[in-house]
């Protein structure tokens, strides 16, 4: 339950992480340098807490690989999950439209992409935790 907390939590600060460059830099400057910024900076915040996640919890060097797949999963599911009901319901409620149904095929490859990112993150901060911890 202790490892579930931490999944969720981590997700969390991730999420925010993600929410805030990716405004900051859209408002700021343009959707290109978001884009830009989401698949460069994203990945190393996602493979530093993954990393802090797995050294937190010290799993064996057979299971790490699973409990990283474990928690991508997770992060995925929550991160779907979150941004259908952000933008799929409350952001068209906000704005006094209709639900935007189609908003995961909008962003398509994006979504899709930045997940396969999210994967890459976790496979590169359990290798590191690999070479630093059981070396």
């Amino acid at each position: 339950m202790r490892k579930a907390g931490w999944i969720v939590g981590m997700f969390f600060v991730m999420y925010t992480i993600a929410t805030l460059v990716g405004f900051a830099t859209y408002v700021w400057f343009s959707l290109l340098v978001m884009w830009v910024a989401v698949f460069t900076f994203m990945p190393a915040v996602s493979a530093l807490l993954i990393y802090g996640y797995l050294r937190k919890f010290q799993f064996s060097s057979q299971t790490s690989l699973y409990e990283s797949m474990i928690l991508t999963g997770m992060w995925m599911l929550l991160s779907f999950c979150l941004d259908a009901a952000t933008y799929v319901l409350i952001v068209p409620h906000l704005s006094h439209s209709k639900p935007n149904w189609t908003f995961f095929r909008d962003q398509s490859p994006w979504i899709w992409l930045s997940y396969l990112v999210l994967i890459l993150s976790a496979l590169a901060a359990q290798r590191l935790y690999q070479r630093r911890v059981h070396a």
